[in-house]
This record gives structure tokens, sequence and C-alpha cells, in this order.
């Protein structure tokens, strides 16, 4: 299992940054926040938090592409599984975009591994415009009523905000061949990782496990 260091909820930015509160993104360079990705990941879903967290089996959904193709998780079973969850208007979605991308059509030809996005609650113009604004080469499937991304939101993550979908705006999860989740972060504002480097490495290390077997 990943050792994932958690962020005390005082020190949490998430909530303020995307999800209706009031602290400014950090410094932007051409519209998009400045990488600043840690040398570890700073906020991990744990089990203090709440299930499902690192560990846990991963709630199964099915849910509709750009295209109107159906994707459900557990027809991925066997694969290595990154979920993005994002939205058109966040900040940190919009500067992660181009590298989840990026990550997609890098193991694009990669039998074992599959990326998918969900959009979070978004109107049909808010799906459209994450869709449109960069080629996704990947599902990008919409939760328009947010009942599949508050199924993967723990109870004590963040338990103040009553709209539990979005809570997990930005966050990433990895879940293994067997359907279990095995990296699971919330956006850290402060320390961004718009290129996924962590997503990665949770993603080889899986791969390297497989190959072992």
């Amino acid at each position: 299992m990943f050792e994932l260091k958690a962020l005390s909820f005082a020190l949490l930015p998430f909530a303020v940054a995307c999800g209706g509160g009031t602290l400014a993104p950090p410094a932007q360079t051409g519209g998009s926040p400045i990488d600043s990705t840690p040398s570890e990941p700073s906020i991990a879903i744990t089990e203090d938090m709440g299930s499902p967290h690192v560990g846990d089996a991963a709630p199964d959904f099915e849910l509709a592409d750009q295209t109107g193709s159906k994707v459900r998780l557990s027809s991925l079973r066997g694969k290595v599984v990154m979920i993005a969850f994002v939205t058109s208007w966040c900040p940190f979605s919009e500067a992660e975009q181009p590298n989840l991308a990026k990550l997609a059509a890098d193991y694009a030809n990669d039998p074992r591994v599959k990326v998918v996005a969900i959009d979070i609650k978004e109107t049909g113009e808010g799906y459209d415009t994450y869709v449109g604004r960069a080629r996704a080469p990947f599902p990008v499937l919409r939760d328009p009523t947010g009942a599949v991304t508050a199924a993967f939101t723990p109870a004590r993550a963040q338990p103040t905000i009553k709209d539990r979908a979005t809570v997990l705006v930005t966050s990433n999860a990895v879940i293994d061949p067997e359907g279990k989740i095995r990296f699971f972060t919330m956006v850290d504002t402060v320390h961004f990782d718009s290129r996924l480097v962590h997503a990665r490495r949770a993603i080889e290390k899986l791969l390297a496990q497989t190959a072992r077997r």
C-alpha cells in the first residue's frame, strides 16, 4: 500500500480555492496556477476521514462519456485505472488538464492502464467547456447530479462543505486491477501537483507490482 502524508484539515486549502470559499489561487502564469509539486503527496484521503479511502474498494459507477458511450468502472477490472475529478470552473482542474491529456496519451498503447475524468455536477455548457478546452484522448465522464463523486467522498473530508460532490474537485485516484483504491489525494492549492507526478508514480508502482506476479 502506498504511504501518503495526510495534512491537517486546518491547513487544507482545497475548499476555499475551488469549493466556494474566498482564498485566491496561487500566482498565475498564462492563466494557470504555478506548479509547485511537493516531494511527497501532501493531502491524502486517509482512514480517519472515513470511506472510501486508500485500501477500500472503489465505488462502482456507470457514466456516459463525450461520445455518449457508457463506461462502468467494474468493467475495467484487470487494469490500473486513473480517475481525475474535474470541473471547467476550477483553475486547478484547468491547469491540470493538459497534463492529464499527456498522461493518457503516454499510456494510450498500454492495455494495462485506463485514464478517465469525471466532470462534476456541471451544466451541459460547463461540461462542453471542459471537453472543448483541450484534446482529450480519454473518456470524460459526465456526473450531472454529482452522485457518483459524492459516493467517493469520505464523510469526514471537509465535513463543513454541504455539497459533498464539490469536495473532490481536482482530486485524483488510482485504482488497482482488483478494484481497490491505492492512491487518493485532494488538491493541495499551496503545493499544487499539476503535472500529476505522484499519480504517475502510483500507476508505475502498480504496474511494477503486476509485472512481478
